[in-house]
């Protein structure tokens, strides 16, 4: 994320930013930082966790503010980035949210998303998930349901319909919609499918050292990458890059 921001970005907003841990590290990279969610518990997470790592030197600003970005009070060409990590799916409208964010950012500010494609989950990428789970789940790092290591084709088909069905129930935008929005509104720099399901498996690792957990991710993600350029898995993410 760091690396897509434009040279000397000062001012930076994060749409949606859950417990705040990206607005926090780019606050700890000396930017300027506003994060802002619709959830005030979040929100009291975020702060919780600004309160508990005292600012070192050369730390930058860094607030969370409850608000949703179409009613944020901010004023035009405010910021140098406005970054939507794994949140742009759930905006209600994107075109006035794409139309918010242009009147938020300077003349040579960026956009850059981060999201995952619900849509794109098939029956491949779902087999190759449910495997990885799998194995997790009989070294004794992960926790699943053992009733899903019964019926092999059942559960793949289970989950599979069960991550479709809760892109429908939650009215998540389809990856279409979203890229078709962005590329309305803003000049491409950058574009690319790249992994994300090693993200969420990472969120049911268990019974683990931070190294290993850091060690099975990394290779998690070197594994989707090299399904996904090799056309045997479906990229569920993907990055966007754009500019006024």
């Amino acid at each position: 994320m760091k690396s897509m921001l434009p040279q000397s970005a000062q001012t930076i907003l994060e749409v949606g930013c859950g417990n705040g841990y990206l607005s926090l590290e780019l606050a700890r990279d000396g930017h300027d930082v506003t994060g802002i969610d619709l959830s005030v518990d979040i929100i009291e997470v975020a702060e919780r966790s600004q309160a508990a790592h005292p600012a070192p030197p050369g730390f930058g600003c860094l607030c969370y503010l409850c608000t949703d970005v179409n009613t944020y009070q901010a004023a035009d060409s405010s910021f140098d980035a406005v970054i939507f990590n794994r949140a742009l799916h759930h905006m209600h409208d994107l075109y006035q949210t794409m139309a918010t964010v242009k009147r938020l950012l300077k003349p040579k500010g960026r956009i850059i998303c981060q999201d995952y494609a619900y849509d794109r989950f098939d029956t491949k990428t779902a087999s190759w998930l449910y495997q990885m789970q799998r194995l997790l789940f009989l070294s004794g790092h992960y926790n699943i349901d053992p009733a899903t290591l019964t019926d092999e084709a059942a559960s793949i088909e289970a989950m599979r319909t069960a991550w479709l069905q809760r892109g429908f129930e939650h009215h998540l935008n389809r990856y279409e919609e979203m890229l078709s929005a962005l590329r309305s509104a803003f000049h491409e720099h950058f574009f690319a499918w790249v992994p994300y399901l090693f993200v969420y498996i990472g969120n049911g690792i268990r019974h683990a050292t931070p190294e290993q957990e850091r060690d099975l991710l990394t290779f998690l993600k070197r594994m989707e990458q090299y399904l996904i350029d090799h056309e045997a898995i479906q990229a569920v993410g993907f990055r966007y890059v754009g500019g006024l």
